[in-house]
């Protein structure tokens, strides 16, 4: 039987990419979860909801309900907070949390402990008191915080006054050079078995958006060595970095998860997630990779869930495939998916010979569909039902089906991906 491990919270970008990273493992099954009804029920195909907030009252109790009815094996925290706080309730918590231990989380939440804790290497930024500024710029952070947020470069006093009004500001020396994600892994045996630097090109909202692999040179292995001899770690975690005005590399913040872009990591084929619950199961991980250049983009893209339900699509075999200039991959991974789920594939034609060919020409199997049906494709019509849809590129066509009846509905290839279940 599969153990099943439970995301909180399952509506991150870090999430959404965790989502593909046991699809079809089996050994592990994975679950997701949220406070608030979020991106993960478009992501996650095993999803539990109704979970409080972490500050609630109820929470541990609720979280541990859940665990018993749905048999969770495994936690797996998604942000900073979620990490200390299981580390620190553990005890009271019928499931493992996949991270490292309350000392280190706590060590790794405040950028405070961790400069205090790593205070003897020169990869730490210089710390200054508000009196102790006096060249310009500096740079002020939340201690508390993490990527991008609360984080302000200060360019005079009157700034400084502005941006330390909160107790928990820290000031920094300002570093202008590169930015540096190294994603790593240490064993049960404390030994650091992975570190992936990545170069940090463009973020938004705390996210590496951007990020392409570089050298591990040997000033930042030195520095994935420090923090592992000197801070406890299990499993996954990550540091960024930054270079100062003379090029040196000065440690930003370090977190005891998986990193927003570790899907960059996954794609030279080193399944993180895979191996922290494989090394938390007492198993010994070795990692080897595809020693590929690789970079990564990511943007906002729509997920879309349908309210309607059908199990048979009848397609335009001539404006969805014959027309078009090249075969349509997602259309493909549409038809694919209806075979997955039952839905009866159709295929509606002008010629049934000129059909088969192409179909054998472009080595796609006639079987994929339930039937071909050479028809006037006006006929439609009498076809279509409540629990059928028709996909075509004929838009007169499908307005003059949307008239006849508003309940018979139309999809074209350029909407294709409403029509795609990405639950995993």
């Amino acid at each position: 039987m599969k153990k099943r491990v439970l995301v909180l919270s399952c509506g991150s970008l870090t999430a959404t990419d965790m989502s593909v990273s046991l699809k079809d493992n089996d050994e592990y099954e994975l679950w997701g979860t949220s406070i608030y009804k979020d991106h993960g029920i478009y992501t996650y195909k095993n999803y539990i909801p109704d979970i409080p907030k972490i500050s609630d009252s109820n929470f541990i109790l609720v979280l541990n309900q859940k665990i018993k009815e749905y048999n969770i094996s495994y936690l797996v925290p998604t942000h900073e907070d979620m990490c200390l706080f299981l580390q620190e309730n553990k005890e009271k918590i019928n499931a493992i949390t996949l991270s490292s231990n309350y000392e280190t989380s706590l060590i790794c939440r405040y950028k405070t402990k961790t400069y205090e804790k790593m205070k003897k290497y020169n990869f730490i930024p210089k710390v200054y008191k508000k009196e102790e500024v006096k060249k310009y710029p500096v740079f002020v952070k939340k201690d508390t915080d993490q990527g991008a947020r609360n984080c302000y470069k200060v360019n005079n006093k009157q700034e400084l006054d502005l941006y330390t009004k909160d107790s928990d500001m820290i000031i920094c020396e300002y570093l202008p050079g590169d930015e540096v994600t190294v994603d790593c892994f240490t064993n049960k045996d404390r030994k650091l078995i992975f570190c992936n630097p990545r170069a940090t090109d463009r973020m938004l909202a705390g996210i590496d958006v951007h990020s392409r692999r570089i050298k591990l040179d040997e000033e930042i292995e030195d520095i994935a060595k420090a923090l592992n001899k000197e801070i406890e770690f299990r499993g996954c975690w990550f540091f960024q970095i930054k270079k100062d005005e003379k090029g040196k590399f000065k440690l930003l913040e370090i977190s005891t998860r998986l990193a927003g872009t570790f899907s960059l990591s996954r794609c030279l084929d080193v399944n993180l997630l895979l191996m922290q619950l494989r090394d938390m199961d007492e198993k010994d991980v070795e990692i080897t990779f595809n020693n590929i250049s690789i970079e990564t983009d990511k943007q906002f893209s729509g997920k879309y869930i349908l309210g309607i339900d059908y199990n048979v699509v009848y397609i335009d075999f001539e404006s969805c495939f014959f027309e078009k200039e090249k075969l349509d991959t997602f259309l493909m991974l549409y038809l694919y998916q209806c075979i997955n789920k039952k839905i009866e594939i159709k295929l509606l034609v002008d010629s049934k010979e000129n059909a088969l060919d192409y179909l054998n020409m472009n080595k796609i199997d006639k079987r994929i569909f339930n039937e071909i049906i050479e028809e006037n494709k006006r006929n439609i019509i009498n076809m279509l039902d409540e629990k059928s849809i028709f996909l075509s590129n004929n838009d007169n066509l499908k307005n003059e089906i949307r008239k006849y009846n508003k309940k018979f509905y139309c999809f074209s290839n350029s909407i294709l991906e409403a029509l795609i279940d990405w639950k995993y």
